[in-house]
């Protein structure tokens, strides 16, 4: 109820914001391009009023060739295991993402794709920012974007806990292939978003301050995985206060890790509403760094604070239906 009275009140003092702002294109220009420009008053992209020094490109370049594979390696020997020397053999371990028993109830499939997909879109814009044309930084972002997730995924390989998984594989290729999609057309990029909901639950506050080490990207339990619809990016809804809101397609597993917080092990799909805060922060900040780096932020980031309309439970099984107990 408390993200419902949020929403509510955020609601009345957006719509405010929304009307004046309709109010100051009352007359619509004739062609449906110029249109869409002067009815969406969406996200500042980064490209706008980013600038970088071409003298720097190259070095940029060189820090992003070695920091993302590198990042990459350290994240896995730390947190994942990856040791070449407890475990001599390369292993393929194929994980099925379909039904009740896949590992993670499939969230880590989703995982990857969103993984995937933040970084396709993360290397395209500093590839443009440091002097690519648009479709050559597109090219640029996926190659880089597959090659360090393929690092992981050997990585894996190589870890006593995992394997290579060429399920994780395809996923990535899923998340890289939406993220080409939404660069190459900005229409569907003002519309479409995929988003990941993260807020650490009290098994993880607990433990905040211990030496447990904490690894987010598998934190299932505390994630959902979110297909976006932005109304703000419609023609004529964007004029109304239904810009400051998204409907949202989403997908959650609860109970396949730390099963002592569950009793059960459960798959979920839900259809919500939340509140626009790219659109939002857009409209409260001024231009500039600060607005368009929380527009940004909000465009892949989905604050726990949406109102699901209704939601179905694909499984719902004790622990004791899965082999693994």
């Amino acid at each position: 109820m408390k993200c419902l009275n949020i929403l509510l009140i955020l609601f009345f003092i957006l719509s405010s914001f929304s009307f004046s702002y309709s109010q100051e294109n009352v007359e619509l220009p004739g062609s449906q391009g110029d249109l869409l420009q002067e009815t969406i008053k969406l996200p500042v992209n980064l490209y706008d009023d980013f600038t970088f020094s071409e003298k720097n490109a190259p070095y940029a370049r060189n820090i992003m060739y070695v920091s993302a594979p590198g990042f990459m390696l350290l994240y896995g020997v730390y947190l994942w295991d990856w040791d070449i020397s407890k475990q001599e053999d390369f292993t393929i371990k194929a994980q099925t993402f379909k039904g009740s028993h896949a590992i993670n109830g499939a969230a880590d499939k989703w995982g990857h794709m969103y993984a995937n997909y933040v970084g396709m879109r993360l290397f395209t814009f500093l590839f443009r920012a440091t002097g690519s044309s648009r479709n050559r930084a597109i090219i640029e972002g996926a190659i880089l974007t597959d090659l360090t997730s393929l690092i992981g995924e050997i990585g894996d390989g190589f870890s006593p806990n995992y394997g290579f998984d060429p399920y994780d594989v395809l996923f990535n290729q899923f998340g890289i292939i939406l993220g080409a999609i939404l660069e190459l057309s900005p229409t569907l990029d003002r519309i479409f978003a995929m988003k990941w909901e993260y807020f650490p639950g009290p098994r993880v506050r607990n433990h905040l301050d211990k030496t447990d080490r904490w690894d987010v990207s598998t934190d299932y339990n505390d994630s959902k995985y979110i297909l976006t619809t932005k109304l703000g990016g419609i023609p004529y809804l964007s004029l109304t206060p239904l810009r400051y809101f998204n409907v949202d397609l989403g997908y959650f597993s609860r109970g396949y890790r730390h099963t002592e917080e569950y009793s059960s092990r459960a798959r979920n799909i839900f259809v919500g509403v939340s509140v626009n805060f790219t659109i939002a922060f857009g409209d409260l900040l001024p231009v500039g760094y600060t607005s368009s780096t929380m527009q940004s932020v909000f465009n892949y980031y989905h604050p726990p604070c949406d109102l699901e309309v209704k939601k179905w439970v694909l499984s719902d099984l004790p622990h004791s239906e899965f082999s693994d107990e």
